[in-house]
């Protein structure tokens, strides 16, 4: 169908309107369709706007592209279109792709430009969103959930994320009590409404042994941090207890079902 198409091209526009081309006259500055350029303008318009404050209009844009491919793999007219005018952007930007690539990675890269790294990365969160099938209006959810893009591309394979570890750590670190610290000058630091809440404390050792206690902090990317760096020191024996939780958990249910069956 493609090689029909550049047999006798056409230019399909915003209002739906039909024009034919001569096969000499096709330039790709002049070659436009109405969802695959308009995306890339809309990319160009956010590096040269907020790329560099903000991740919202980013997590948007991705969550079109999601919304397209989703479209492109419907069976009706509209996505086999769709698909034919990526395969014509495609071969009017001169693209290689392997054969064995997927199609949003073919519009991330149609999108954001040839830059193999980020090509990749946007790639790997959208393919992580369509495993867990997100839905167009959940992508910007998703990725602030998994801590960003970036959390998302380390977290592929067996690599785990600074999230993911200190989610890990989470629970093990609050089973334990090194010691309960309180004075005037730390309560003044702390927030009555986030009781229960983990905090980070940073103290500086003393000759003695004791820990002078120099500033507290409520920062998520702060508490993660310190929890993944946790996890890295204690993995083993963090597994071994969310093993032994989860057998212990495994159990209860098992003896509830029994009541429930007597």
């Amino acid at each position: 169908m493609l090689e029909k198409m550049f047999n006798n091209p056409v230019k399909t526009t915003a209002d739906n309107a039909t024009v034919v081309l001569n096969d000499s006259n096709i330039q790709s500055s002049s070659y436009k369709f109405s969802f695959i350029e308009q995306l890339v303008l809309d990319r160009e318009a956010w590096e040269n706007t907020v790329a560099r404050t903000s991740n919202e209009q980013l997590y948007k844009l991705l969550a079109r592209c999601y919304g397209t491919y989703l479209s492109m793999s419907q069976d009706n007219e509209k996505a086999e279109q769709m698909r034919e005018d990526l395969k014509t952007h495609i071969n009017l930007k001169g693209y290689v792709f392997a054969k064995t690539s997927h199609t949003l990675t073919k519009i991330v890269k149609c999108v954001f430009g040839a830059d193999r790294r980020r090509t990749s990365t946007y790639s790997i969160v959208l393919r992580a969103a369509l495993a867990e099938n997100k839905t167009e209006a959940q992508i910007a959810g998703f990725i602030e959930s998994r801590g960003g893009v970036q959390e998302i591309r380390l977290a592929k394979g067996n690599a785990l994320s600074t999230k993911a570890k200190a989610e890990l750590a989470k629970n093990t670190v609050a089973e334990q009590s090194l010691a309960k610290v309180s004075s005037e000058a730390l309560a003044k630091q702390l927030d009555s409404a986030k009781v229960g809440q983990q905090v980070v404390i940073v103290a500086t050792q003393q000759a003695n042994g004791e820990l002078v206690a120099n500033a507290v902090t409520y920062s998520e990317t702060a508490v993660n941090t310190a929890l993944s760096a946790y996890y890295s020191a204690n993995k083993d024996s963090i597994k071994t207890k969310a093993d032994e939780r989860a057998k212990a958990s495994n159990d209860s249910t098992l003896s509830d079902a029994i009541n429930n069956a007597a």
